[in-house]
C-alpha cells in the first residue's frame, strides 16, 4: 500500500463514522474551499475519498442505513427516532459550557422518551407503537401517527413546563426526573420545536439547503423569509437562527446576517436587538468546536478528526473577527477569548511534542529472531495528527494564539524529518531480508509524513530518492521495489 493509498484508507475510517448528510456537506465545503483557491495539498485527497465513499456500491454501514421498521427488535427504538426527527437540525453531540437557546443537547432526548413513555403518555405511546405495527408499510401513515403523537406529546410536555414554570417544587421534581436544570432547558427548546410542526416543517423546506457566505451576506431571498418569519413568531428566533447556521457553509457569516436583520452595524445596538440570537449561534458554534477539538484530542485515535476540529474553529473566529468589530459586547468577546485560551493550551500541548511523534513514527520496527516485525500504526497515526496540525497552525498562528509554540515546532519537525529521512534511505544498502523490509516501512512512512506536512512535491522528491536507493541495492534481477 503507497503512502497515498493508506491516507485515504484512514480518511474513508473516519468519514464512515459519519453520515452521508455529514459527508455531503464536506464535501460541498472542500469543493468551495478548492474554488476559492485554497492550496491545502489534502483538499483534493479528501475530496477523492469524500467522493470514492459516496459513489461506493456497497451497502452501508450500520450508521448510514436507516432502521429497519419490520424488525421487532428495534421497532421500539424507531418510534422514538420518528417521534424526535423534527429536531434533527437543532442537535448537538457536545455538551456546551453555557445553555444556547434552540440548541438541543441530543443525549437529553432519550431521558425525554423515557418520561413521556412513564409518566406523561403511556397509553398513547404504547397505542401509536400497536398501530405502527399494523401500517408499518405504509410510510406515509406512519409518518402521519407519528405526526399525531407529536402533538399530543407537545400540549402534554407544555402543560408540565407550565406546572414548573409555576411552582418550585414541581420545578426541582422536573430536574429531578430529567437530570438538571440543563435537561429543562433544553426540554422547553423540544417542546417548542413541536408546537412548531404546523409552521416550522414549511419554513425548513422553503430555506435553500446550502447557505452561502454571500447568500446571508448580500442576497435578499433567505434575509426576507427569516424577517417574515421573525415577525410572526417572535419568539422563536434562537430557533431560526439554529436553522439557518445548520445551513451555513460559512457559520460566521451569521454575524453579517445578523446586522442586516437588526439594521444597525453598531455592535451595542444589536447586542440589544432580538437578532442578537444569530451572534449567540456563531459563538455557540465557536464554544461546541472547542468541546469538540477537546474531545478528540483526549478520546480519538483518529489522525484527521483532532486538526478538522481546530482547523473549523480557527477558520470561524477568524471569519467572525474580520466580520463584525465586537469591542463593547463584553460578553460575547469574553466567551470568544475563553474559547481561544482554551483552544491555544490544547494545540500548544500537541505540538510540544511533534518532534517526538515524528522520530517514533520513523523508528525502524525492530526485527526479532524469526524474521518478523510489527508496524506501529499507532505511531504513524499520531504524527500524522500532528502534522496535520502544525501545518494548519502555520495560517493560524494568531487566532490560535500559538505564535512561539508553533515556529519553535516548525524549525524542529523540519529538521528531524530532513535528518532522519536522509538518513534512513542512505542506511538502506546496509539492510538485506527482513531488516530491510522493515527499513522500507520507516522510508515509506517519511514519504507519507513529507507529504502530510510539506506537501506533494517534496513527497515526490523523496519518493524518487527512495527508488534509487532501492535500484542501487536490489540484490539480483528479480527483487522488486
Amino acid at each position: 500500500m503507497t503512502d497515498r493509498d493508506l491516507l485515504t484508507a484512514k480518511i474513508q475510517s473516519y468519514l464512515k463514522a459519519l453520515s452521508p448528510r455529514a459527508v455531503e456537506t464536506l464535501v460541498r465545503g472542500l469543493e468551495r474551499a478548492r474554488q476559492a483557491g485554497k492550496t491545502d495539498p489534502h483538499l483534493d485527497l479528501i475530496l477523492a475519498a469524500s467522493a470514492e465513499l459516496l459513489r461506493s456500491d456497497d451497502p452501508p454501514p450500520a450508521a448510514f442505513r436507516g432502521p429497519a421498521p419490520a424488525a421487532p427488535a428495534t421497532r421500539k427504538g424507531h418510534l422514538e427516532r420518528l417521534f424526535f426527527s423534527p429536531l434533527d437540525t437543532f442537535l448537538v453531540n457536545e455538551q456546551l459550557p453555557y445553555k444556547q437557546a434552540g440548541r438541543v443537547y441530543r443525549p437529553y432526548l432519550n431521558g425525554i422518551w423515557q418520561w413521556l413513555e412513564r409518566d406523561l403518555l403511556p397509553a398513547d405511546i404504547a397505542r401509536t407503537r400497536q398501530d405502527l405495527d399494523t401500517i408499518r408499510s405504509d410510510a406515509e401513515k406512519v409518518h402521519a401517527r407519528v405526526a399525531v403523537l407529536r402533538r399530543q406529546a407537545a400540549d402534554a410536555l407544555g402543560e408540565a413546563i407550565s406546572r414548573a414554570e409555576g411552582s418550585e417544587r414541581e420545578a426541582r421534581r422536573l430536574a429531578m426526573v430529567l437530570g438538571g436544570d440543563r435537561a429543562v432547558a433544553d426540554l422547553q427548546d423540544v417542546t417548542r420545536v413541536l408546537q412548531a410542526e404546523p409552521w416550522l416543517p414549511a419554513f425548513l423546506r422553503r430555506m435553500p439547503p446550502n447557505l452561502t457566505e454571500r447568500r446571508l451576506k448580500q442576497d435578499t431571498d433567505v434575509l426576507a423569509l427569516v424577517e417574515a418569519h421573525a415577525r410572526k413568531h417572535p419568539d422563536y428566533v434562537p430557533v431560526l437562527a439554529a436553522a439557518v447556521l445548520d445551513r451555513a457553509d460559512a457559520p460566521w457569516s451569521l454575524g453579517t446576517f445578523a446586522t442586516r436583520l437588526a439594521g444597525t452595524q453598531k455592535m451595542k445596538d444589536l447586542a440589544q436587538s432580538r437578532f442578537a440570537p444569530f451572534v449567540d449561534m456563531v459563538v455557540s458554534e465557536a464554544e461546541r468546536l472547542n468541546v469538540l477539538a477537546k474531545d478528540h484530542q483526549r478520546h480519538n485515535p483518529d489522525p484527521v478528526a483532532f486538526s478538522e476540529a481546530v482547523s473549523s474553529y480557527a477558520t470561524l473566529v477568524k471569519g467572525l473577527e474580520l466580520d463584525l468589530d465586537l469591542t463593547g459586547c463584553d460578553q460575547w468577546k469574553a466567551r470568544i477569548s475563553h474559547t481561544r485560551r482554551d483552544m491555544s493550551h490544547l494545540v500548544a500541548d500537541e505540538l510540544q511534542g511533534a518532534s517526538g511523534a515524528v522520530r517514533r513514527a520513523l523508528a525502524v520496527p525492530k526485527v526479532d529472531r524469526d524474521g518478523n516485525w510489527t508496524r506501529d500504526e499507532a505511531a504513524v497515526d499520531a504524527a500524522v495528527r500532528v502534522l496535520r496540525l502544525l501545518a494548519m497552525a502555520r495560517g493560524n498562528s494568531e487566532t490560535l494564539a500559538v505564535n512561539e509554540v508553533s515556529k519553535r515546532a516548525r524549525h524542529t519537525v523540519e529538521q528531524t524529518l530532513e535528518i532522519l529521512t536522509r538518513a534512513l534511505i542512505s542506511d538502506l544498502r546496509k539492510q538485506s531480508g527482513p531488516m530491510r523490509d522493515a527499513h522500507l516501512f520507516a522510508i515509506d512512512t517519511a514519504v507519507l509524513l513529507a507529504e502530510v506536512y510539506f506537501g506533494p512535491d517534496y513527497a515526490a522528491q523523496i519518493r524518487r530518492s527512495r527508488q534509487a536507493a532501492v535500484a542501487a541495492t536490489a540484490p539480483g534481477p528479480a527483487s522488486a521495489a
